[in-house]
């Protein structure tokens, strides 16, 4: 590109900009809010524009008629430009690069991608270091130096991090995002508790989830985002956390008799909760902790990793799925043990099987598309409490812990939400 090609580039590009401004100038009492989105979205449609530009002129300089094929290592022929998207820092832009043609292989590539280190999905070097710092466990100490690999022209201290947290996620504690529009599929609620290291000792953070199961949807995000998962958090008391998530139910319930699935671990406060705060609920013990439960009958009863227990095992859980309980308690109803071990292990066994049969109609709660296990408040034990508050040498106090809790409940019940709305 000669100079005079660059310097009409530059206008064009400086005009764009200009025109930009002048459609989209703020009104005298504008917010401070329009007038900084203003300054970003032109700001960086320009650095998009320049970084296309800037590419696809190194792109577009003359190709070498050959190259060597990096499979075989044969030459290669050129075969002309390739049209590809990029994810750059400045957003996504598209380039044309020389592709070349390997007669030997019949492969063929395009070598700026390796001179480039584009990475999965077209990504720059800079866009797979932040996308990689990201992905990693959160930390205060850590969020300034984010910032700086983040570009953002943010300069804080640790402390001042710290507050900000605190004060949104107070905010966000008053009044919570939520999701009101009414179920499409069945619907689904969950409570859990996991230990989280304090100044005074562990303590219990409880965990919720309200979500629509769907037995089709994939593992990425898109599809996960068709579950419609509400999270809630919080360090206070337990039936807080059950009143908030049945609350959660009954704005999205379709009517007010419409069943929702309310699974548990078989803890007592969570079916005293449910019972207590949420009508026409299916109780539904967790198939996992029931098979927790079988293995550790089978073991009393046949030995420890017996064929004969194993066996045992894969029919009553073959069983419970396909017809129900019934079969269970008759087997343990026919078991007469020998052993003050074994006769122990009966005795609690049957009582739990016995006190839980209703909540174990597998076959009818999988017919109405309710879920049998409790893996999704499981999980938001992981990526809501443990994966921010169980970090290496992490101790924390409760009266600082418990807005952060509300502030990343909200952020993951609504990925896109805009905290602003909680600044005052």
């Amino acid at each position: 590109m000669s100079p005079e090609e660059r310097r009409r580039k530059l206008e064009e590009i400086a005009a764009r900009v200009v025109t930009r401004l002048e459609q989209d100038w703020p009104a005298a009492d504008a917010h401070i809010h329009d007038l900084e989105d203003l300054a970003e979205r032109v700001g960086r449609e320009m650095m998009r524009e320049v970084t296309e530009e800037l590419v696809q002129e190194r792109a577009t300089r003359k190709a070498s008629q050959r190259s060597v094929c990096p499979t075989c290592q044969q030459p290669t022929r050129f075969g002309g430009y390739a049209a590809r998207e990029l994810s750059t820092l400045h957003g996504r832009v598209g380039v044309r690069r020389p592709y070349y043609h390997c007669v030997s292989c019949r492969a063929g590539h395009c070598p700026l991608d390796t001179a480039w280190g584009l990475g999965p999905g077209a990504t720059t070097p800079s866009v797979q270091a932040i996308v990689a710092d990201l992905a990693t466990d959160p930390s205060y100490v850590r969020l300034p130096a984010r910032l700086r690999r983040l570009r953002f022209p943010i300069t804080l201290g640790v402390k001042t991090a710290e507050l900000i947290a605190q004060r949104v996620g107070a905010a966000v504690q008053q009044d919570p995002p939520t999701l009101t529009t009414p179920a499409t599929r069945p619907l689904a609620v969950a409570v859990d508790g996991v230990i989280v290291p304090t100044r005074s000792g562990g303590k219990e953070a409880r965990a919720g989830v309200v979500y629509e199961p769907d037995w089709e949807a994939g593992r990425a995000p898109d599809a996960c985002a068709g579950l419609r998962k509400e999270y809630l958090g919080t360090f206070g008391s337990r039936e807080a956390l059950v009143q908030a998530a049945c609350r959660r139910v009954e704005q999205r319930r379709p009517t007010p008799e419409t069943p929702v699935a309310a699974l548990g671990d078989g803890a007592h406060w969570i079916w005293e909760g449910f019972a207590e705060h949420l009508p026409h609920r299916v109780e539904i013990l967790d198939f996992y902790h029931v098979c927790v439960h079988l293995h550790r009958v089978a073991t009393a009863r046949f030995g420890a990793e017996t064929a004969e227990g194993q066996s045992w095992l894969q029919s009553m859980r073959h069983e419970l799925r396909t017809i129900g309980p019934w079969e269970l308690l008759r087997s343990l109803q026919r078991w007469q043990p020998e052993t003050a071990a074994a006769q122990e292990v009966r005795r609690e066994e049957l009582v739990y099987f016995q006190n839980n049969q209703a909540r174990m109609r597998y076959p009818d709660y999988l017919k109405a598309g309710f879920p049998i296990g409790s893996g999704a408040v499981e999980g938001a034990c992981k990526h809501l409490v443990a994966a921010r508050f169980k970090g290496a040498g992490m101790r924390w106090k409760l009266p600082t812990a418990e807005p952060v809790l509300h502030l990343r409940a909200a952020v993951l019940t609504k990925p896109d939400l805009d905290l602003r709305a909680y600044v005052s």
